[in-house]
């Protein structure tokens, strides 16, 4: 068996109450390492909910992709660069600008946070993107957000498994490939873009991000234990 600190899931913690998300945590301690929090739990919690489930033992992955004008998310990474955090989320949307003062906050405050920036959420699909970016195919924006994560020292991004093929071949060498999307068949829920764990590591992900097929199982250690073995086969 793999020594879990090398295993590729990270759990994406989405539930409804800190305490619900603790007695989780509490009970995965054995083969879990890597932890995201999203905006629910962190705005119900803070960075106070952060920090215990750090001093659980667990690298915290903060996903809150921070969108905003440059001064204001070097600030914010600034903040969460000093709190230990394994990982934080910047939108790549925000530019060459935003994505270049992220990362030199994030140099200066001379801590081991690593910075990934957010590529396209894998619940659009091509007609929910073309709303919203007309006249830009999906796979444009995809290389362009990329390509400015690589030239402005993200250390991985997010990206569908799907979107792999294009990106791991060319990006694979500079970033991490961080990948949510994860499941087996249709998903029946909002995510669009989605594949196997195997599918996804043989296209070139590094981690992936898995939350509802292993929050909602009838046991969540059992589903947590049986994704990590599968990931290990591919090893």
């Amino acid at each position: 068996m793999m020594n879990k600190k090398d295993h590729k899931i990270i759990l994406a913690v989405d539930l409804a109450s800190q305490s619900e998300a603790e007695s989780l945590l509490d009970s995965l301690r054995e083969d879990l390492v890597h932890v995201k929090i999203g905006p629910r739990l962190f705005a119900s919690g803070g960075i106070s909910f952060v920090n215990r489930v750090t001093e659980m033992g667990f690298k915290v992955f903060l996903d809150l992709k921070l969108h905003d004008i440059p001064n204001t998310v070097s600030s914010a990474v600034d903040y969460f660069a000093s709190r230990g955090i394994w990982a934080l989320t910047v939108h790549s949307a925000g530019g060459a600008t935003m994505l270049q003062a992220a990362s030199s906050a994030n140099r200066s405050a001379l801590g081991e946070m690593m910075l990934f920036g957010v590529t396209v959420l894998t619940s659009l699909d091509s007609g929910a993107w073309e709303e919203v970016n007309p006249g830009c195919s999906m796979q444009q924006a995809l290389w362009s957000r990329a390509a400015l994560c690589a030239a402005n020292e993200m250390d991985g991004i997010i990206c569908s498994p799907i979107d792999l093929p294009l990106l791991a071949s060319g990006f694979g060498n500079r970033l991490k490939m961080v990948v949510p999307g994860i499941r087996d068949g249709e998903s029946g829920d909002d995510q669009r873009r989605t594949a196997s764990p195997e599918d996804a590591l043989k296209m070139g992900a590094d981690y992936l991000v898995v939350g509802r097929p292993i929050l909602k199982a009838a046991s969540p250690a059992k589903a947590l234990a049986d994704m990590i073995a599968r990931t290990e086969r591919l090893s």
